[in-house]
């Protein structure tokens, strides 16, 4: 199957084995964005088994760089850190071997630090600020930068973005 990517038009190859459900999760082999798939939606519905009632409301992206990772109700917990097993690497000084968390609980996305040096929280509609072992909800799009400041635009931070899936 044959789609392209709407952020940057990229010509992506996909296999139709690895497009499950009704809002499949595939990142663009050149810039990372969800690839849409349009009108699979109706058709993973009726396929979808009867004890599911609903699908998940909304879910959190984390881009940095050409990582993408979804938090939601079925992964529920990302790691940021300097060490290769967390979900997000981020290879800098100033950043923790597990620097933070980013939960779903009750249906909210939290943001805990538990580094030394503090996560830097940018969200669209407030001024920045700096979470040092606490935990923070995460309501609007914004960026992450852990141990360093960052902006909208800065090349080395973790963008948030959120998905309402219907």
């Amino acid at each position: 199957m044959i789609i392209y990517c709407e952020e940057c038009g990229f010509k992506n190859t996909i296999d139709e084995a690895r497009v499950k459900g009704p809002t499949p999760q595939l990142a663009c082999a050149k810039c990372g964005d969800f690839l849409r798939f349009y009108g699979l939606k109706a058709k993973a519905l009726k396929a979808r088994p009867p004890r599911y009632k609903t699908a998940p409301r909304s879910c959190l992206i984390l881009k940095y760089g050409k990582v993408v990772v979804l938090v939601n109700e079925t992964n529920t917990r990302v790691e940021i850190g300097r060490q290769k097993s967390n979900d997000i690497q981020v290879v800098n000084n100033r950043v923790s071997r597990t620097h933070a968390l980013i939960e779903y609980k009750n249906g909210q996305y939290y943001l805990t630090d538990q580094s030394s040096n503090g996560t830097y929280l940018l969200m669209e509609g407030h001024k920045g600020i700096s979470v040092k072992k606490k935990e923070i909800m995460l309501t609007a799009k914004g960026v992450i930068g852990p141990g360093y400041k960052v902006d909208f635009k800065s090349a080395d931070a973790i963008h948030i973005i959120f998905d309402q899936t219907r």
